[in-house]
């Protein structure tokens, strides 16, 4: 298993398949897969939305059990949308889709290579799939940012690694906020991402642009 995260696969679902979803967690447990499972790691008190956030952000795959509840479900489109939304095409294979039955995949899913459930090779496809560790080799700066202008690779106030999440083509404009806790990017997917330095995470992505957005700036007010 990949290291760096306390847990293999989250499970994201309706809780009106709690009952298959329950059998698959079981079953990659006993087969070696540390999952974060809802019902096994939110106690009595605890805050939900904090306890699901922490759950996604120490999970090294986001398991999303497809149905027509789940896809009804405000909890499981939430969760699932937010590893999408990091990385949007997929490229490190972080989001696992898993089909629990024959409720029509929305478009913003249909891209992606699903596991069937209802199929007799099924579980082996899965746990094959939540053990592939295909985490990034330790990059050096420049390696991981080469569209970044030199100045801005260079810049001690940057959390570059924040920078590299997210956006799918090459960065063409970076701004940091007057209090250096915010930053913006601008990009070649023709997105602007509004990051959070301290914890690296995407707090907004701003879309409408058609084509490349070279500079990016905030302003002081």
């Amino acid at each position: 298993m990949g290291t760096g995260f306390e847990y293999d696969v989250f499970l994201s679902h309706s809780s009106k398949n709690k009952d298959v979803v329950r059998e698959i967690a079981n079953r990659l447990r006993s087969d070696g897969v540390r999952v974060w499972l809802d019902e096994w790691e939110i106690q009595p008190g605890d805050s939900i939305p904090a306890k699901i956030e922490d759950g996604l952000e120490n999970s090294r795959l986001l398991l999303l059990c497809m149905s027509a509840e789940a896809f009804g479900s405000d909890w499981a489109g939430l969760e699932g949308y937010t590893f999408r939304f990091r990385d949007p095409l997929n490229k490190d294979r972080r989001f696992i889709p898993l089909r629990l039955d024959d409720a029509p995949i929305p478009g913003s899913l249909a891209q992606f290579s699903y596991v069937d459930w209802r199929e007799p090779e099924a579980y082996e496809r899965l746990l094959t799939a939540c053990k592939r560790d295909d985490s990034p080799p330790n990059l050096t700066e420049s390696e991981y940012l080469p569209d970044l202008p030199a100045t801005t690779a260079g810049s001690s106030e940057l959390n570059w690694n924040a920078l590299s999440l997210g956006h799918t083509a090459s960065i063409r404009g970076v701004a940091i906020s007057p209090d250096g806790k915010r930053a913006l990017s601008g990009s070649s997917d023709t997105t602007v991402r509004l990051w959070d330095l301290e914890s690296g995470s995407t707090l907004r992505v701003m879309e409408g642009h058609t084509n490349s957005v070279w500079s990016v700036a905030i302003s002081p007010d």
